[in-house]
């Protein structure tokens, strides 16, 4: 059983692991040579509790979020931001105006904070915004050609929610070729079992599932040693 397979003992039935160890899934990707940040839907929509597409608080994800965000600032690598863009015409909303039974209210359509950051890690004026209609970050924007130009060929990806727009933009990511590694305490999901249940999936097919930990420290030795090198 590979470390990864190991790793998610107790939490995934054992015919489970089985089945993906029988397919040989979840060898480890790895970080390549240039690393982005990309923060997915972490606006006050999805963070704060007082809109209702917040399922609950969530500090420690908060602070995850805020922590990997000053490294990534302090080793001076992109970072890249994804929200929702504008949703006021019915047409822009597509299919979520069946989907969604608020599709149609102030909080949904026209709330002008509901779609900003909150301070403690929102964008500066160097960092790109990529704005988006549907789940996946890549679909129907400009999204890989920044990449491309920036010469970035891995994500480390944080943001909300796990088996949503996270979800989405991981898949995509994998298709475009680029590595993955989702921080597992830097996203978040206003289901647990979704989370849990993606987060493995992920980590088996798609993506490098870490712990913010162990990302932040190879970002540091690797990347803090080449700017002071500078």
């Amino acid at each position: 059983m590979t470390d990864k397979l190991a790793r998610w003992q107790g939490v995934i039935p054992d015919d489970d692991l089985a089945a993906y160890r029988k397919g040989s899934f979840g060898r480890r990707i790895g970080l390549g040579a240039r690393p982005a940040l990309l923060n997915i839907d972490t606006t006050h929509m999805f963070v704060d509790p007082s809109y209702d597409m917040c399922g609950r608080e969530m500090p420690e994800f908060f602070a995850a979020v805020t922590r990997v965000t000053e490294v990534f600032r302090s080793l001076d690598l992109p970072i890249y931001y994804s929200r929702r863009d504008d949703r006021s015409h019915p047409a822009y909303r597509g299919i979520w105006n069946l989907k969604l039974g608020n599709a149609t209210e102030f909080q949904y359509v026209a709330d002008p904070r509901a779609d900003q950051w909150p301070e403690a890690y929102g964008p500066r004026q160097q960092d790109r915004i990529v704005l988006k209609n549907k789940p996946s970050a890549f679909f129907a924007t400009p999204l890989e050609s920044f990449l491309r130009y920036d010469g970035v060929d891995s994500l480390v990806v944080i943001g909300v929610s796990t088996s949503g727009c996270v979800r989405a933009a991981v898949t995509d990511a994998f298709s475009h070729n680029f590595r993955v590694t989702v921080i597992e305490e830097a996203v978040g999901d206003r289901s647990p079992a979704a989370h849990t249940a993606n987060l493995f999936d992920m980590d088996m097919k798609f993506a490098d599932v870490e712990p913010i930990d162990a990302v932040l420290a190879e970002l540091e030795t690797r990347f803090g040693q080449r700017r002071a090198a500078e």
